[in-house]
């Protein structure tokens, strides 16, 4: 089967993939591909939320893992699309990591390009290279990235090119992938990898990755720092000027022929509080641009390219601080709304059916016992279904903080679902989410959808042993026909 390659550069790239696997959670289908292997490359490794993006991929592996490992007939369910890693994928045993793609760099950029000995072989190679970058460039470590210099991160980064995890891809990837990059233009990892792997791309010796469709995600300003300080020299005043410098560069006709599509993304008038400027943790909240963002790759995966660099951008219905499934835009609402409001109602009915597992009448039949709601596959730190959804609550939950906010939930909603969804109170659009409930409704009736799905056929005929399987599927055709039914239609 077909397998989408989603190449995520610098803590942009990170933050959008985050997004893009909560998406994936909750059943949204990146188009006909079935399998979505995630690659990471940044320099910057101790970067807590890049060490976030990685556990949450394995996470949600871990769990498609468990679930569907045995039931390839499914096509519809909460994590139904698989995540597989480079490593997983590849038979090569020379790579460290399972998703990054670059490996760590302590030292500083003048001995990674051995300055010393260029210095002493060819003083004019030198001469040209003090020309080209500072005396600061040159002592700055590149174990905290390229600090907003592409200049710095075009030389690092070629020596991925041609190493043990980009000669893996190339071993893997066959006819029918496709590849996603996803890069910011107004710093340095973002701006500096993503025309390079583009253009390598496009000169393989592989034919099939040489000739396959490439979309990619261009992140421009939505957020500003703190003045420079001792925890950074990063100046946020310099995004603009750096992303119509790189803009410039897209823009030459032969760096166009290199993309079938591109989406760019910004929000740069937004936000009045600025990020701590620490270079060190980047200890941002969610954003509504790394979501949207995110739903570019699965424009792209369901598209069929016509010819090369097409170009997409993004509205909202309206420009407001507060943004809900009414104004975010007919794409958006379209491509998300049904399939994150189900991951949410999920993310509230499972503490609930395992609290009461004993006395509801859906676990009784399907020997939803207290032991299974107690084993690893709900309750490990490390690849449990509770853990991923306390990582989701902890996601939209900055989502809704962040400026501009995102908030399509009340979040303080209880068993009452009366005023559980925010969006759009008055459109008369029928299909839209109108923020009213056409009927009072809470937990009760989420819970009697629920038991209703667990009594089809493609729920009996789940074996017994596939437990695990079989609830997630219920829950997923639960929460879908309360969203259909009570939401939607306001039936009882």
């Amino acid at each position: 089967m077909a397998r989408l390659f989603v190449f995520g550069i610098g803590g942009t790239g990170s933050r959008v993939l985050k997004a893009f696997t909560m998406l994936l959670a909750s059943g949204m289908k990146p188009g006909h591909f079935d399998t979505v292997i995630p690659i990471l490359i940044d320099p910057h490794k101790r970067l807590p939320d890049l060490r976030e993006c990685k556990k949450l991929v394995r996470l949600y592996s871990k769990i498609n893992e468990q679930v569907y490992r045995e039931t390839a007939d499914l096509t519809e369910g909460f994590f139904i699309t698989k995540m597989q890693t480079l490593k997983a994928a590849s038979t090569d045993g020379a790579l460290r990591d399972d998703i990054e793609f670059d490996e760590e760099h302590d030292e500083a950029f003048g001995d990674f390009i051995n300055m010393t000995g260029i210095h002493r072989k060819s003083p004019g190679t030198m001469h040209l290279l003090s020309l080209l970058y500072s005396d600061s460039n040159f002592r700055q470590s590149l174990s905290v990235g390229f600090k907003g210099n592409p200049h710095m991160g075009s030389m690092a980064l070629n020596e991925l090119i041609g190493g043990p995890a980009y000669n893996a891809f190339k071993s893997v990837f066959s006819n029918g992938d496709r590849i996603f990059v996803i890069s910011s233009v107004f710093g340095g990892t973002g701006a500096a990898g993503f025309p390079l792997l583009l253009q390598n791309f496009r000169q393989s010796d592989k034919p099939e990755i040489k000739n396959s469709p490439i979309g990619a995600l261009s992140v421009m300003p939505y957020f500003k720092l703190s003045e420079p300080g001792q925890t950074s020299d990063i100046d946020s005043n310099d995004f603009m000027t750096k992303t119509k410098s790189a803009l410039t560069y897209y823009a030459r006709r032969e760096f166009t022929t290199l993309f079938d599509s591109i989406y760019y993304i910004a929000d740069p008038g937004q936000q009045t509080d600025p990020y701590k400027n620490d270079e060190s943790r980047q200890d941002n909240k969610a954003h509504l641009v790394e979501l949207i963002g995110a739903l570019s790759i699965f424009h792209f995966a369901s598209a069929s390219p016509t010819r090369r660099g097409m170009v997409y951008e993004y509205c909202l219905t309206e420009n407001k601080k507060q943004i809900d499934f009414g104004n975010v835009g007919n794409p958006g609402r379209t491509m998300m709304a049904d399939r994150l409001t189900s991951l949410h109602l999920f993310s509230k009915l499972h503490p609930v059916i395992r609290k009461n597992a004993a006395q509801l009448s859906l676990c009784k039949l399907n020997d939803f016992t207290e032991a299974f709601f107690n084993s690893e596959d709900f309750t490990d730190n490390e690849h449990g279904l509770e853990l991923f959804l306390s990582q989701y609550h902890k996601w939209i939950s900055e989502l809704e903080a962040n400026q501009r906010s995102f908030s399509p939930f009340d979040l303080g909603a209880g068993r009452n679902f009366s005023t559980l969804i925010r969006s759009g109170r008055n459109t008369t659009d029928r299909h839209l989410f109108n923020g009213i409930f056409k009927r009072p409704s809470d937990m009760s009736d989420l819970l009697n959808r629920t038991a209703m799905a667990s009594g089809r056929n493609t729920i009996k005929r789940i074996s017994g042993d596939r437990k695990l399987c079989r609830y997630f599927l219920m829950c997923y055709q639960g929460t879908g026909d309360f969203i259909d039914s009570v939401i939607k239609k306001g039936k009882a």
